[in-house]
This record gives structure tokens, C-alpha cells and sequence, in this order.
């Protein structure tokens, strides 16, 4: 969750998560309701939501080897396809709602290649580390040799 996993409010899912179930029902509701334009702005943000969790997660001191790690250019994919779909699908109807796709896309573009540069970034560290006090140098293993 944050700096320290062990201590701290857990706020990225206690916050996110019914942010996100609230903007989509809100959605919903708007678009049951015959108004189309409010109601998708309102479920791009919703969708939005895990993009900007992923992009907070990428954040995390843990380690490149995260196992969000792997499903941020799947989640960026169906996002982007999605509302690239839904434009082209659109485009002739209603304009708009193209418009808003199109934004929409280059948004959850971003986030995912800024999330992937944030996981990229980190140092890759070995996961496993010695009984013996952590990773050694060659150069260390040598001199322990002639000590002994």
C-alpha cells in the first residue's frame, strides 16, 4: 500500500474502489435516462480510476517485480481498444461522443506507459537473497576464503 506495509491507512482501495463503483452507477444512471454525453464522461472517469490506482501503485518503493506489473499494458489495451471502438462506432452518429473517446484513449495511453516507465525505472533487485547476510561480492567471497 504505502512506504511501510505494515503500518498506515490502506486508502488506495478503501478511496478507489467505491469512487470508481460509484462514478460507474452514476453512469449508468445518466445514460438509462437518455442523457448519453454525461453519462459516458462519467464512465470514462470511472475507468479512469484504475489507471491513475495503477499509475499510484507503479509508485510504490516495492520492486520491479510486481505482479501489477504484468497486467498494466493488458488493462492499458482493453481501455485503449475500447474507446477507440466506441469512436469509430460513434463517429458518425454523434461526434461528440468520438471526441470524448478519443481523449479518453490518449488518457489511459498515458497513464499506462507512464505506469510501465515508473516500473521500468526501478532497480532490478534479486528477490532472494543468502542466509549468510545478503549478497556477496566476488571480491568478498575471496577474501573469506583466506580468512578461514
Amino acid at each position: 500500500m504505502g512506504s511501510n506495509r505494515n503500518s498506515g491507512f490502506p486508502w488506495r482501495p478503501v478511496v478507489l474502489g467505491p469512487l470508481a463503483v460509484t462514478l460507474f452507477a452514476f453512469a449508468l444512471y445518466f445514460y438509462n435516462d437518455q442523457r448519453i454525453a454525461p453519462g459516458l464522461i462519467l464512465l470514462e472517469v470511472a475507468f479512469a480510476v484504475p489507471m491513475i490506482w495503477i499509475v499510484l501503485v507503479a509508485r510504490d518503493p516495492e520492486g520491479p517485480e510486481s505482479p501489477v506489473r504484468q497486467f498494466v499494458p493488458r488493462l492499458t489495451a482493453i481501455l485503449v481498444l475500447g474507446s477507440v471502438f466506441l469512436a469509430f462506432v460513434m463517429r458518425v452518429k454523434n461526434p461528440r461522443i468520438a471526441v470524448i473517446e478519443a481523449g479518453s484513449a490518449i488518457f489511459y495511453a498515458a497513464a499506462g506507459a507512464l505506469a510501465w516507465r515508473i516500473f521500468n525505472a526501478k532497480p532490478k533487485r534479486p528477490t532472494l537473497t543468502a542466509l549468510s547476510g545478503g549478497n556477496q561480492r566476488p571480491r568478498q567471497k575471496r577474501e573469506a576464503k583466506l580468512v578461514k
